[in-house]
């Protein structure tokens, strides 16, 4: 072999070699620039992660705090329920010691029984003229007569 052929086989060589490091190198480079934006990407989602995570916090302080509120409600409504059921009892023993029976009406009874003004007025002019009756019924429901009749 001589020092000429010796030579060009080495070039030869070297030339192949460079062109596949100088493709590697474009690969590599390739490689780390998808990298960057892949940690962008997990940076982004990062930070995203972090919005939503404080979001849950948030809604679960705000859930217990709801539940907390929901519970004091609901005692508050046990208090007062408590609360006028004693009054009513104090009521009925302030008409007792008065000499009177007491009549106990539920709120949900009185507005039942409730009547508009024009079946007043028909049960009242069905009543027997000049009896005691029909002028008590006047007098409880006087307001209301005298609407339908355009008098007050």
């Amino acid at each position: 072999m001589t020092l000429e052929k010796l030579y060009t086989d080495l070039k030869e060589a070297f030339t192949g070699k460079t062109a596949e490091v100088e493709a590697k190198a474009g690969e590599v480079a390739s490689l780390t620039a998808k990298v960057a934006e892949m940690t962008a990407a997990i940076s982004s989602k990062e930070a995203a992660f972090v919005e939503l995570a404080a979001q849950a916090k948030d809604m679960a302080d705000k859930l217990a705090s709801a539940e907390a509120f929901a519970k004091k409600a609901q005692e508050d409504v046990a208090r007062i329920a408590a609360a006028q059921e004693t009054a009513g009892k104090k009521a009925a023993t302030i008409v007792a010691d008065a000499g009177v029976l007491p009549v106990e009406v539920t709120p949900g009874e009185a507005t039942a029984a409730s009547k508009s003004d024009d079946e007043i007025v028909t049960e009242w002019s069905a009543m027997k003229q000049g009896t005691k009756d029909k002028q008590a019924f006047f007098d409880r429901n006087k307001a209301s007569i005298l609407r339908v009749l355009k008098l007050a």
